[in-house]
């Protein structure tokens, strides 16, 4: 599984690990910021997204498996970006089908992700693409499971066993065993990002109409997403590595509520989420 094929990079090579979980912090805070400015979420030029993303990522802590948990963040702000770029006239079956493989290869690096495969039938609802790019949607988010059971029957394995392998992944444990598991340095940045996701989501909600109609809708999508991230983390396969979802969804959103209330509020919040990912950092 992918997974453990991460995890054990991780452990023979932890340089290299190092350099390439930078890299997917970088490309992921990057892939975000530019979805914001270029449609223009806020009506105000901000790059507030990416400093969140890091921070909303990193603040929660890794587990120890940090190239695993940074990989799985990447992947989910790929897929947002490429959803969110196929709201457009014409067919879009590249971007769906873009967004799909990265979704579908998301739950083989982090089992606890499979509820986020809702996020295909929401993403084709609220972006109103048709029962072809739907089609196409599905392809691609089937193809990366479907490619590595082929793979396992190809080596002499059973052809279900990956399939097998994510569900009893999932099932394991007990729901919102996270919370209970999670050290209180972890926690309270992790509740402190959700809370902070779900007051911008009421800020959204009371002023969606303040927006044009493409960032309304991405907008939607992201509270939505939020509702997903916070069930995967709520959910009885959930383990630290899967906190970091939760920085995409969050870093979209919390720049909503930051450039709309008074800057004596938002700066000590800042400095309070710069703070808990310090802690975080010093605690790894």
């Amino acid at each position: 599984m992918p997974a453990v094929w991460s995890s054990q990079f991780q452990h023979n090579h932890p340089g290299w690990a190092r350099w390439i979980g930078g890299l997917l912090l970088i490309f992921g805070g990057m892939c975000t910021g530019r979805l914001t400015v270029r449609n223009n979420l806020y009506s105000v030029g901000t790059c507030l997204a990416i400093p969140l993303y890091a921070i909303a990522a990193c603040a929660p802590g890794f587990g120890g498996d940090f190239l695993t948990a940074l990989a799985g963040a990447a992947l989910l702000a790929f897929a947002t970006k490429n959803y969110c770029r196929s709201f457009r006239n014409g067919y879009a079956f590249d971007a769906v089908f873009r967004a799909s493989l990265y979704l579908g290869t998301l739950p083989l690096l982090l089992p606890a992700a499979l509820p986020l495969a809702a996020a295909l039938p929401l993403a084709v609802l609220i972006f109103r693409r048709t029962l072809r790019e739907a089609a196409v949607a599905c392809a691609g988010l089937l193809l990366p499971a479907a490619a590595l059971c082929y793979i396992n029957w190809g080596a002499g394995g059973e052809f279900s066993a990956p399939l097998s392998y994510l569900g009893t992944a999932f099932l394991a444990g007990r729901p919102l065993a996270l919370f209970s598991a999670l050290p209180l340095p972890n926690l309270l940045p992790t509740a402190t990002i959700g809370a902070l996701g779900l007051l911008a989501a009421l800020f959204v909600l009371s002023d969606l109409y303040a927006v044009g109609t493409k960032p309304r809708f991405i907008l939607i999508y992201n509270i939505v997403l939020l509702a997903l991230t916070a069930a995967v983390l709520c959910g009885p396969g959930a383990v630290r590595t899967d906190t970091t979802l939760i920085a995409v969804p969050a870093a979209i959103l919390l720049p909503f509520l930051f450039v709309r209330i008074h800057r004596a509020i938002v700066w000590p919040l800042y400095l309070i989420l710069l703070a808990f990912t310090l802690i975080s950092s010093i605690l790894q």
